[in-house]
Parts: structure tokens; sequence; C-alpha cells
């Protein structure tokens, strides 16, 4: 598949002169647009991700189930009941639009503004998926949060005993072993108080690759904080996985997922429509409705 994108839009007599372009080839765009975006977008990293058929779920819980041991040989145990607790997701639509002028062909330029204009859309769907699923893990944030001692990277900031008692929680409070690795999500402006280097023991290191050495902690850094933004003025710390939280997006049938049209006298107008959404698995572990305890806050970590 050596095709490139302006190849793509064009399309030769062999299709027809009101036909439009390869099938085949759109599929292929559209899939690695989609691809693309997830690898750009820093929150697939904390979630399970996953295609699914349908726009709608219901989930059922089961989390607390039983195992009788040692059991007499002639005895048989009480099932565990299934059905009692359930939440539901919903998937729902997404729509990236761009128009490829005839007039950026005729100025020979065609290739290097196609190639930006699909950049924009890879990114823009990028910040679309960061900013919906970091929404719902701070939303979903179910263990009792830590208040910062003081923002990050003030002189009397203590970021280390602030991220090992948000450790501390999560482990006291959340269904897990203990055993989990972390993710931790800072605020962008935070990056250079968690790469300060300090002496641990006889080793100088940054406080990221010491947490990443003595707690398996992997950190990520956003734009989408501030107000009305992400996750606000505070951080996220999670144990990552399907287990706590997934991102789907919809392969099903019954809508175009890549739309090549003529526009006569201008151009081409190209459209991507996909469904996605989350959930956030609830454990019966005390948290309330769409929220578990293998998420926390830390509060106040900027101004």
């Amino acid at each position: 598949m050596n095709n490139t994108l302006e190849e793509i839009l064009n399309p030769t007599a062999a299709v027809g002169p009101f036909s439009v372009g390869d099938a085949v080839l759109e599929q292929t765009l559209r899939d690695f647009i989609q691809l693309q975006s997830n690898t750009i977008a820093i929150a697939t990293d904390l979630v399970g991700v996953r295609s699914v058929p349908w726009l709608e779920f219901k989930w059922y819980t089961g989390v607390v189930g039983s195992f009788t041991y040692p059991l007499d040989d002639v005895a048989l145990t009480d099932p565990t009941n299934l059905g009692t607790a359930n939440y539901t997701t919903k998937l729902e639509k997404g729509q990236g639009r761009v128009t490829f002028l005839d007039a950026v062909r005729l100025r020979g330029e065609s290739f290097e503004n196609i190639d930006r204009q699909q950049l924009a859309i890879v990114r823009a769907r990028a910040d679309t998926i960061d900013n919906h699923i970091l929404t719902k893990l701070y939303a979903g944030a179910g263990a009792t949060a830590v208040s910062a001692t003081q923002v990050f990277g003030h002189a009397s900031a203590d970021e280390e005993g602030d991220i090992l008692n948000a450790m501390d929680n999560i482990f006291a409070e959340g269904r897990v072993s203990g055993n989990e690795p972390l993710a931790l999500v800072l605020p962008a402006d935070k990056r250079s108080s968690i790469l300060n280097t300090t002496l641990y023991g006889n080793v100088v290191e940054s406080l990221g690759d010491h947490l990443a050495r003595i707690a398996n902690l992997d950190i990520k850094y956003t734009r989408d904080y501030g107000s009305g933004n992400a996750i606000g003025n505070d951080a996220i710390m999670m144990i990552p996985g399907a287990d706590t939280a997934e991102f789907f997006t919809y392969n099903g049938e019954g809508f175009t997922e890549t739309e090549l049209t003529r526009l006569p006298g201008v151009g081409y107008d190209w459209l991507l429509t996909g469904y996605m959404g989350s959930v956030i698995h609830e454990h019966q572990d005390g948290a309330s409705s769409g929220t578990n305890k293998r998420i926390l806050k830390i509060t106040g970590v900027r101004s």
C-alpha cells in the first residue's frame, strides 16, 4: 500500500468520472487516522482500548464473589448472585471535516497542504479523545483525595510525600492486590517539579525516575488543565488498565465512516465520522455510582 493521500483523493478514469475514490483506500485512510489519533493521545495509555459492534451496553458488576474452602466432599457451595448491580455505557458521534481545494493543487502545493490538513484532523481527534477520557477519569475518582501540601514546584512543596500518600489510599481502599503498577497524570506546567534531580540515598535522579524505580509509577503530562478543562488544577492517580476504565470506538455497520464528495468548481469535501465512548468500571468497593476506588485525585497541585 504505497498510495499517498493525494493519490487517494484523485479518482482516475479507471473508477469512472462520477464515482468516488477506491473504497479500500479510503477505509485504509480512516483506519490510519484513528490509529494515529489513538497513538498521539496520552489517555489511551491509561485505560483499556477496543473496537466494539454496539453503541450501548449494560455491565453487570458481579465483582463480589465467593469461594468456599475447605468444603466437604458431598457439600455444595452457594452461588454468587449476579445481575443485582449494573451500569451502562453509550457511544456518541464525532466528526472531522475538511475541504481540499482545487486552488491548492493549481498552485502546486497539494501534497504539503493536504498532509497538514490531515494531520490537523488527527491531532484534533487525539485532543478530543484525551479530553473525553481524562474528564471521565477525573469524575470517576472514588478513592479518598489527597490535598497537596503546596502547589508542585513551590519551595515548601512535598511532591514525593503527596504522591506516596495517594498510593497508600488507592491500595488501602481499592479492590487491588497491592502490587499493581500505577499511573499519574499531571498538568504539563508541573513537569519541571518532577524532573528536578535530588540525592536519594546514594543515587542522584529525578523524582519521576525515583518513583518509577521504587513504586512502578508511570507519569503522564497533559495540557488539558486549568479552569474548565479536564483535570482543572489537580492530578489524577490510578491503577491503569481495562479493569479500571475502558475507551471504545464503534466498528459495526450502519453508517459511512469516510466520505469523499466532489464539490463542483471547489474541490473535494472529506468527512470522517466515528462513534466513541468510555466507561468507569464499578467494583462494589464502596464508591458511588460511576466511580471506583482505583482512581484518586491529588488536589491543588497548581494554583
